[in-house]
């Protein structure tokens, strides 16, 4: 995972990272007991478009009760709830910082998915035994990662034959320098983005065809559009902010980083790309 080192770092956190999203819950009115999967969407959603784009792309995968499912850079494990929550899967989730294991972890076991398996490790040699999933997923994950061809021959490696890969990223646009610091990168050799055509020739070349590979760039800025305004309009009228796991999750330069995705994707120095394929049968 590029120089895993200074990935660790980079999102490593202060200790009781669950313990801190629970409070922004808390905060804006939702009792510890209380909460649930579905309430821990606005703090453990930290990909574009947050809720409503994985709801979307896990459907898209089409996954079934009682598959077998991995997500590859797990983060908080917001992805791997939602698809244990909402479809029954079986599911397992994977990160190389120790922090977000630890707090998905506990986030689990607060809305009662203790079930889900999580493991703290690299995705580029995972502690899977070949074969194993029917489904498997990255979100906002390759950027930090730079031999994307060992990615996506591990992920085949531990998919079964004929099963269903999706990824949901974001790629290098016009090739120009990406403003920083944004959420993945604070110095140019931390992050890893290649265009979406070399992303596709890698996963192609672990063994997958593609089934759908779409452009969402002009999508997420329509969304980050409607969040400004709605920002501004509450600004306005003096209204709190809605609960949100940003500060907690990018540190002092959140405001930042989000303002530099927003200009980035303006300036098309990224894009973002949404992608189902699937692994050939021997």
């Amino acid at each position: 995972m590029g120089d895993r080192a200074d990935v660790t770092e980079h999102y490593s956190s202060e200790s009781g990272l669950a313990e801190r999203l629970i409070a922004i819950l808390e905060k804006s009115g939702v009792a510890r007991d209380e909460i649930t999967e579905a309430n821990l969407h606005s703090v453990d959603q930290m990909h574009l478009r947050g809720r409503v784009a994985a709801e979307e792309f896990l459907d898209a995968l089409a996954i079934q009760a009682g598959d077998k499912v991995l997500d590859v850079g797990c983060g908080l494990g917001g992805p791997s709830r939602m698809a244990a929550a909402r479809y029954g899967a079986e599911v397992a989730g994977i990160d190389l910082t120790a922090d977000f294991c630890d707090a998905a972890r506990q986030l689990n076991a607060l809305v009662g998915l203790e079930r889900i398996r999580i493991e703290q490790g690299d995705a580029l040699a995972m502690p899977f035994a070949d074969d194993s999933f029917d489904v498997i997923f990255t979100l906002h994950v390759a950027m930090n990662i730079a031999d994307k061809h060992a990615l996506y021959r591990e992920i085949a490696r531990v998919l079964k034959p004929g099963g269903r890969f999706g990824l949901y990223d974001i790629v290098a646009g016009s090739g120009d320098p990406v403003h920083l610091p944004v959420p993945w990168a604070t110095l140019p050799d931390h992050s890893h983005l290649v265009s979406a055509d070399e992303v596709e020739a890698a996963v192609h070349g672990a063994g997958f065809v593609t089934e759908r590979f779409e452009d969402q760039s002009l999508l997420v800025e329509a969304y980050l559009d409607d969040q400004r305004d709605a920002r501004q309009e509450r600004a306005e009228k003096g209204e709190p902010e809605p609960p949100s796991g940003a500060p907690v999750i990018m540190g002092e330069a959140f405001v930042r980083k989000q303002k530099h995705i927003y200009r980035n994707l303006k300036e098309g120095r990224i894009a973002v790309r949404l992608g189902i394929f699937r692994l050939q049968e021997a």
